[in-house]
């Protein structure tokens, strides 16, 4: 058994049965022995319990089966870690997505380069001088520009009839009579199957394509044509390296030699020390002798075919002809081994090394390869995965952020100074050139979190790649004149100050957030020596750089910080940022010292350290209790992103939970809809372990996911809107118009940001977990609406890998006995901690907000099922203005109907109930009219009909500035008599809003 001890400092909740919990545990056996009963009532109200998930039967292959070419959006790609590309509809080759006007489709800030189906390598950065909008424009004199440089697409396989009609990206649509494209969310294959009636023949032709990077070859690419024939059909089939996507990257040389073989290579633009080698040979299947004695023989050099090929200098090609003479039916597969290898991870013999894999992959079967493959990519699951049997849909969304992040980053197994492992994860991963392939704080504090709680073997590369560039960060520093180390805002191969990667007026607490993720580590490995030699320069030197940035102010005696920029993108410019100061309290106070102590360079604390960490400015609210974002701000604000959200978590900024709970309410509320997805992750997490009463997690769960979702791949778009501006005049949006220009942006696909943020929710929201000096502390939480719970498995953690399994009831902490460590660990649950050896487990009570209150006295509404009762457009809502909304328990979220008209919701009271009040808080935007029905039998009655909406917090603009928590609009009825009824169906008409499209807002709806 595990050991348990207790401790009584009185603080945190109880931790033994009480009354009420054992209240609460006979009730939860109750309800169990009633499932069917409940599951009747559901079935009558048009509900269906969530869909059986698990990591066993949920079908991870996302399909598509309309063939949608030029949508960048239903693009797939294939990614290792190594190196990435994106494929188009037709399943290879290279492809410019167009708009409708035929001009080519834009990437947005900071090129505005053509969005295409990119391809690159892991640190495949330029050198070039500038950007087309840099951020600050006295650092374009520097030069420096290092921004991501494509590689040639290698996965093109075309085939052309006698007439020359070629299938490849752009073939019409109305010749392909038959489609599906899927991509595996188990292992990263890329499949499209077309049926293509060539309009110069009069057969059909089947071709099969099969594309995927190796898990467990990280320089292997491979792409399989099953191509099948009607005879007689005479076909060319060409293999073309296609320099097209070497964009930023400049021809080196390239060969066409025996068996097969072509390879080519490029050299980022500006970077003459670094070379990728793409080489390509290709093997047939399914031919008999003199069948292949033909096809060699027909063999020839393509690169000239100038009505086929592209005329960039690193392009080649080699083409076969075949003939099917007579009358049958013929598949013949054609294989397409690909080495990829930069000198970057390979310094000597780079071409060797392409060369090599593809030799060693030429020698194994087909099928041995994808077993291999397969075989990794279970391993990966193996090790940790998470887990969401109640609900399918949510089951596909975490595994897909959690595949899409895996399949961009590499385990930290290289020694080679900028080897795989040394190049962090950019925002759009290895097949994007979004945000020109740069590094931004989102892998530090929105990707690593979950890596490293699963996979801190893949989290690694993150903090080597800010290692390797603590040199140039130290010079960066010195620039201003300031000890320390200084990391630009955004960053390729070099770290230094450029137009876009600015060190002055900025986001200083990216250096903070690196600090951050480096503590981490320590915290999550206890590794002493990797603290000593890894983390302490950087841990040491941000401080020293932060302890001379602070200002000491002489009238208050307490230091500030000046003309900065905060996480939220609209507070630039700003003194005394919140999420910063908090950031440099702890650098100072706590994270630097104690790495100071436990490896002995206890003479390395300066001096000012703790002075400047007690002393410096959070500002605050007194009478509201909120912490303000910045100096000066007022209640007219409007926030892009999370930013004293993230005090709490993941900074670990101590404040009381009641506080905390302020902020949230405030924040949640003035964040403008079209900021980005991880935004409401950290919302969410917030809402799980601060809200007391209520099932607002769950709402903001489907706000942090569903609004950026595409399909048919559910990748994460940045934005709800892929193309947005700020064409409207609001001055909140004026700042970025610095960055991006007056006509706006276009938003990062796919979004690794995103996928970070969402899977923090299950690694850190669900779990409590928080790993701190002394325990893993965790505090298990669940919401109703994922009745079967969650499992998290595989947290590492000082040697022990820890399976969560979070029920309604009971949550289990499981070590596992093939822990990579025999030494026991701490697990610490409030105020009690509990040691784990291998093979031992804990189990404990799950916390349920949802069952404690409710935030209106009596309500019976909160958290019930609930959903959209009516038909078409009004049937929808606004993006991410869930029906849950009105029911979660919390004024912060709104359901908000698509469109102005009468719009229903029906909620399941799970039996027949007695009320005899209403209460409707619209927050900001009543509607004109709403009534409640009852289901009473078979029969919907109406109780209660509202005709005039009077609005009770009317708008005053002499408290517009006032930072305070809104009241919302309420309405309130007592029914002429207690109504006793199984369901209600709450539905609103029209708006009092400005806005006359979309509906009224419904922040909650009570029954009493």
């Amino acid at each position: 058994m595990a050991q348990k001890t207790s401790t009584s400092n009185g603080m945190g909740r109880t931790r033994f049965l009480s009354s009420r919990t054992l209240l609460v545990a006979i009730f939860l056996l109750i309800i169990a022995a009633l499932v069917p009963r409940l599951s009747s009532y559901l079935e009558d109200f048009g509900f269906t319990w969530p869909l059986t998930a698990s990591n066993d039967r949920v079908d991870y292959t996302l399909r598509i089966n309309k063939f949608t070419p030029n949508q960048y959006q239903a693009a797939p790609y294939v990614s290792n870690g190594y190196f990435g590309q994106a494929l188009p509809a037709e399943g290879v080759g290279y492809w410019v997505f167009q708009n409708e006007d035929g001009t080519p489709a834009l990437n947005g800030w900071p090129l505005d380069q053509d969005r295409a189906t990119f391809g690159t390598i892991s640190g495949f950065w330029n050198l070039q001088e500038r950007v087309t909008h840099p951020i600050l424009w006295e650092n374009v004199a520097r030069g420096g520009e290092s921004v991501i440089a494509g590689i040639p697409d290698w996965t093109a396989l075309t085939v052309s009839t006698s007439t020359g009609e070629t299938y490849q990206p752009g073939v019409s649509p109305h010749t392909v009579v038959d489609y599906t494209q899927s991509q595996s969310l188990t292992d990263g294959v890329v499949m499209t199957n077309v049926t293509w009636h060539p309009e110069s023949v009069s057969t059909l032709m089947q071709l099969n394509f099969t594309v995927l990077a190796h898990q467990n070859r990280p320089t292997l690419g491979l792409v399989r044509l099953d191509l099948t024939l009607d005879g007689p059909v005479s076909v060319k089939v060409r293999d073309i390296i296609d320099g097209r996507g070497a964009v930023r990257s400049e021809f080196h040389e390239k060969g066409f030699e025996q068996k097969s073989r072509i390879w080519t290579s490029v050299k980022p633009v500006g970077v003459g020390d670094t070379t990728a080698y793409i080489v390509s040979q290709v093997q047939f299947l399914g031919l008999n002798p003199e069948e292949t004695d033909l096809l060699a023989a027909s063999r020839k050099d393509a690169t000239g075919d100038k009505e086929h090929m592209s005329l960039d200098g690193s392009t080649i090609a080699q083409s076969w002809d075949f003939t099917l003479a007579e009358d049958q039916r013929r598949t013949i597969s054609i294989i397409k081994h690909v080495g990829i290898a930069s000198s970057d991870a390979f310094p000597d013999h780079t071409k060797t090394i392409a060369v090599d894999t593809v030799n060693s992959s030429f020698e194994e079967s087909w099928e041995d390869l994808i077993q291999e493959h397969s075989n990794s990519w279970a391993a990966v699951w193996d090790d940790a995965d998470i887990v969401v049997p109640g609900d399918a849909e949510v089951q596909t969304m975490v595994r897909g952020a959690l595949f899409h992040l895996l399949s961009n980053s590499i385990s930290d197994k290289e020694t080679t100074p900028r080897g795989m492992s040394q190049n962090s994860i950019s925002v759009g991963g290895l097949s994007s050139d979004s945000y020109a392939g740069l590094v931004f704080w989102d892998a530090d504090v929105w990707m690593y979190p979950s890596l490293l709680a699963l996979h801190p073997d893949r989290a690694k590369p993150i903090l080597n790649y800010r290692q390797r560039l603590l040199p140039q960060a130290l010079e960066n520093s010195q620039l201003y004149n300031r000890p320390g180390a200084l990391y630009p805002w955004t960053s390729g191969r070099y770290g230094n100050c450029t137009g876009t990667g600015i060190c002055a007026l900025y986001q200083y607490h990216l250096n903070t957030d690196i600090a951050m993720s480096h503590w981490d580590y320590y915290l999550h490995s206890g590794d002493v020596e990797w603290l000593k030699d890894h983390a302490w320069p950087i841990l040491k030197s941000v401080a020293d750089m932060f302890a001379e940035y602070v200002v000491l102010n002489k009238t208050t005696g307490r230091y500030d910080t000046l003309v900065l920029g905060e996480p939220d993108e609209f507070a630039y410019y700003i003194n005394n940022g919140a999420f910063t100061n908090a950031g440099i309290k702890l650098l100072l106070g706590e994270w630097a010292p104690t790495a100071a102590k436990l490896i002995g360079q206890e003479e390395s604390i300066s001096a000012n350290w703790s002075a400047i960490a007690k002393g410096l400015k959070i500002p605050y609210d007194d009478k509201e209790k909120i912490i303000l974002e910045y100096d000066g701000m007022d209640g007219t604000v409007i926030i892009k992103q999370a930013s004293v959200a993230l005090l709490s978590y993941p900074l670990g900024w101590k404040i009381e939970d009641e506080q905390a709970l302020n902020d949230l309410s405030f924040y949640a509320r003035t964040t403008t809809p079209d900021g980005p997805a991880m935004t409401w992750a950290i919302y969410a997490i917030a809402a799980l372990h601060l809200h007391p009463t209520g099932c607002a997690g769950y709402t903001y769960l489907l706000q942090a996911s569903q609004p950026y979702l595409r399909d048919p791949f559910q990748q994460f778009s940045e934005q709800r809107t892929d193309t947005w501006s700020w064409s409207d005049g609001s001055s909140s949006w004026s700042i970025l118009e610095e960055y991006f220009g007056t006509e706006g942006t276009t938003a990062a696909f796919p979004f690794l940001t995103g996928y970070g943020g969402y899977l923090q929710i299950f690694t850190h929201g669900f779990t409590g977990m928080r790993a701190e000096s002394d325990a893993l502390v965790i505090d298990p939480v669940m919401v109703p609406q994922l009745p079967e719970g969650i499992k998290v498995r595989g947290i590492k953690y000082r040697g022990a890998v820890l399976d969560f399994d979070i029920g309604l009831q009971y949550t289990t902490v499981l070590r596992r006995e093939a822990s990579y460590g025999d030494g026991h660990v701490v697990i610490r649950h409030f105020d009690t901690y509990f040691t784990l050896l291998p093979g031992q487990k804990i189990k404990l009570n799950t916390r349920r907000p949802d069952l404690t209150s409710t935030s209106v006295l009596g309500n019976i509404a909160q958290c019930k099922p609930v959903r959209s009762e009516s038909s078409g457009a009004a049937a929808a809502w606004v993006a991410g203005r869930h029906p849950v909304a009105a029911v979660d328990g919390s004024a912060d979220t709104v359901w908000q109907p698509l469109t102005a008209d009468a719009a229903s919701i029906i909620i399941d009271l799970g039996g027949t109930r007695s009320m005899s009040s209403v209460l409707v808080n619209w927050a900001a935007v009543p509607a004109k009219s709403f009534s409640v029905h009852g289901k009473i039998g078979d029969e919907w009655m109406e109780m209660l009909r509202v005709e005039d909406i009077k609005i009770s917090s009317p708008y005053n603009p002499e408290k517009v500035k006032t930072v305070a928590v809104p009241k919302g609009n309420t309405t309130e009825v007592h029914l002429e008599k207690k109504w006793e009824c199984r369901g209600v169906k709450f539905t609103i008409q029209g708006t009092q809003g400005p806005d006359k499209v979309s509906g009224a807002t419904v922040a909650e709806i009570s029954l009493v």
